[in-house]
């Protein structure tokens, strides 16, 4: 007995739409992991700019504050604080750096005090490989780059500032020290007389 298989178009049409889902799988592969890569990247500096945020409020206070038991403003001690795991290690890839931490003008009784902060975010490798493989992929397009300089505030002149008392005597030879007093809290007590203001606790 003579068996003949006839081939019909049927079988020839699916084996083209295997093939066109197999190229398109192909090619959307790469953009898929691109996008996914740009979430996690998008994530990470997001964290690393809030971080930097609560860095610069740091910066700022202990800048101006008068007391002993100041926190220190180097870079070594913004690691420590904001990038850093429960063990306290610098998480890798992060290298915080203090831009500004300092007194910006002197009052009789107080000073403004400044500080901004920020820091060199690097790409874990494998975040890396997602965003570039397309570039591997396809051989088209330069690699993006692995680390990013963030900072708390978008702006570049943009810096937290406080407003913090200098010292609890006063300087008699201060032009602005026109109450005749001693002491900040005899300040105080005369400018809510002036002012008649009431203040929260009262």
């Amino acid at each position: 007995m003579l068996n003949v298989r006839i081939t019909g178009h049927g079988d020839a049409d699916g084996r083209a739409r295997e093939g066109a889902v197999l190229m398109e799988t192909v090619i959307v592969i790469p953009l898929f992991m691109v996008m996914l890569g740009g979430i996690f990247w998008i994530g990470e500096l997001t964290m690393a700019r809030q971080k930097l945020l609560l860095a610069d409020r740091y910066l700022a206070w202990n800048k101006g504050m008068r007391h002993d038991d100041r926190g220190q403003t180097d870079a070594g001690t913004l690691g420590r604080l904001f990038f850093a795991d429960k063990s306290g290690a610098v998480t890798p890839g992060h290298t915080p750096n203090v831009l500004f931490a300092d007194i910006t003008k002197q009052y009789d009784w107080s000073h403004a005090a400044a500080g901004q902060a920020s820091a060199k975010v690097k790409m874990p490798d494998w975040v890396y490989a997602m965003i570039n493989s397309a570039r591997v992929v396809y051989n088209r397009g330069g690699a993006v780059n692995k680390a990013a300089e963030v900072r708390g505030r978008e702006r570049e002149g943009q810096r937290h500032q406080v407003v913090m008392r200098t010292k609890a005597e006063a300087d008699k030879g201060y032009i602005r020290n026109r109450y005749g007093v001693d002491a900040s809290a005899a300040v105080v007590k005369q400018w809510k007389e002036i002012t008649d203001e009431k203040w929260p606790y009262d």
